[in-house]
C-alpha cells in the first residue's frame, strides 16, 4: 500500500490516523501513549515544531477549571462546539463578543485565546498551551479534536461560570438546550 500525505493540507494527527489505519491500528490514538510517565492514557497528543505535549482527562479538566471569565469560557465553547473543524480569530470575535458596539471584538478575543494559552503553559506545563490544533498560516485558527471537545464542553458545563455563560451567551444556552 502506498500513502501519499500533504503537509500542507493535513495536521500531524491527521497524517498520523492515515497510517495508523494503513496498518490496522486505532486511528485514532496510537497504542501506549501515557502522559508525563503516569498511567493516565493521552486523549489528544500535541505536536509542536519542537514538542510533543500529550494530554490527559485530568489535564484537561484542569485547564477548563482554570478559565476564569465567561469570554475564556465562551471562546472554549466555540472552538469545540464544532470538533474537527478550524475556527478562525473573525469567527471566535463574532461569537465571544457578539454586539460590540466598540469593534472591539477581535481584540477581546485574541486576549481571551492568549491568556487561555498563557494558563496552560505555566499552569499545566503545555508548551502549546491549549488542548487544541492551532494554524498559523494566514489568520490564526483553531481545531478541537472530538474527544478534547467532549471533555472540554462537558467540564464546562460544570463550572461554577456555566449559569452566568448561559444568561450572556444566548448561542452557547441555545446548543446546550439543544444537546439536552
Amino acid at each position: 500500500m502506498q500513502i501519499i500525505i500533504d503537509t500542507t493540507q493535513h495536521t500531524f494527527e491527521e497524517a498520523m490516523a492515515v497510517v495508523r489505519a494503513a496498518y490496522g491500528l486505532d486511528a485514532q490514538q496510537p497504542p501506549g501513549v501515557f502522559v508525563n510517565g503516569t498511567s493516565a492514557q493521552a486523549v489528544w497528543s500535541h505536536h509542536g515544531s519542537w514538542f510533543v505535549q500529550h494530554w490527559d482527562t485530568e489535564m484537561l479538566h484542569r485547564w477548563v477549571d482554570l478559565l476564569r471569565t465567561t469570554e475564556q469560557l465562551a471562546a472554549a465553547w466555540r472552538i469545540c462546539m464544532t470538533p474537527g473543524a478550524w475556527v478562525g480569530n473573525p469567527q471566535l470575535a463574532e461569537f465571544v463578543v457578539p454586539a460590540d458596539p466598540q469593534d472591539r471584538g477581535m481584540v477581546r478575543a485574541r486576549a481571551a485565546v492568549q491568556v487561555m494559552a498563557n494558563l496552560g503553559r505555566r499552569e499545566i506545563g503545555s508548551p502549546g498551551g491549549m488542548p487544541f490544533d492551532r494554524q498559523d498560516k494566514g489568520r490564526s485558527a483553531y481545531k478541537a479534536a472530538k474527544p478534547v471537545a467532549d471533555i472540554v464542553l462537558e467540564q464546562i458545563r460544570w463550572s461554577a461560570l456555566y449559569e452566568r455563560l448561559l444568561e450572556e451567551y444566548p448561542a452557547v444556552r441555545e446548543q446546550a438546550e439543544a444537546d439536552a
